[in-house]
C-alpha cells in the first residue's frame, strides 16, 4: 500500500511540474529559419526578375543584396531574430510604379516558391496574411 501511495505521489509531483500550456513555435521556426527564408526570397526574386511582365522593376538592382534584404525582412516579419535595415515598403517601391497586376504576379511567384519548398498550408497562409496589407505601400496609386 505504501508503494502505491509513493508512486501516486511521484506521479502527482511530475504532473504538477509539467507546463500547463504550450506556445506554438514562431512562424519563423515553422518555416525553417534563415536558410529557408533566404532560399524562398532568392527563388521568388529570380522568378519575378526574369518574368517579362515584372522584370522592369529589377533593372539595375543588385540582386544579391535584394535577396538578402528580403530574407531579413521576412525573418523579422515571421518572428525571427534578424535585423532588417532596408527601407520601408512605401519608400523602396515609390519610384517603381508597380501595378496591381505586377504585385499579383509577385504574390503568385511567392506562392509557387512556398509550394516548391514544401511549406505547409498553415505557414503559407500566415505569411501571406502578414504580407497582404503591404499591397497599399507597394502598388502605385
Amino acid at each position: 500500500m505504501k508503494a502505491r501511495w509513493l508512486w501516486l505521489s511521484l506521479l502527482l509531483c511530475i504532473t504538477a511540474c509539467k507546463t500547463t500550456h504550450t506556445q506554438d513555435a514562431s512562424l519563423y521556426s515553422r518555416i525553417g529559419g534563415k536558410e529557408v527564408l533566404y532560399k524562398i526570397s532568392a527563388q521568388t526574386l529570380d522568378i519575378v526578375a526574369t518574368n517579362p511582365a515584372t522584370k522592369r522593376s529589377f533593372d539595375g538592382i543588385k540582386m544579391p543584396a535584394l535577396k538578402q534584404s528580403l530574407a531579413d525582412f521576412l525573418c523579422v516579419k515571421t518572428g525571427g531574430d534578424c535585423v532588417y535595415e532596408g527601407e520601408t515598403m512605401k519608400n523602396s517601391h515609390a519610384d517603381l510604379h508597380i501595378t496591381t497586376a505586377e504585385f499579383e504576379l509577385m504574390v503568385q511567384a511567392l506562392r509557387d516558391t512556398l509550394d516548391a519548398n514544401h511549406i505547409g498550408t498553415r505557414e503559407k497562409n500566415e505569411l501571406l496574411k502578414i504580407l497582404a496589407p503591404m499591397k497599399r505601400d507597394v502598388v502605385a496609386k
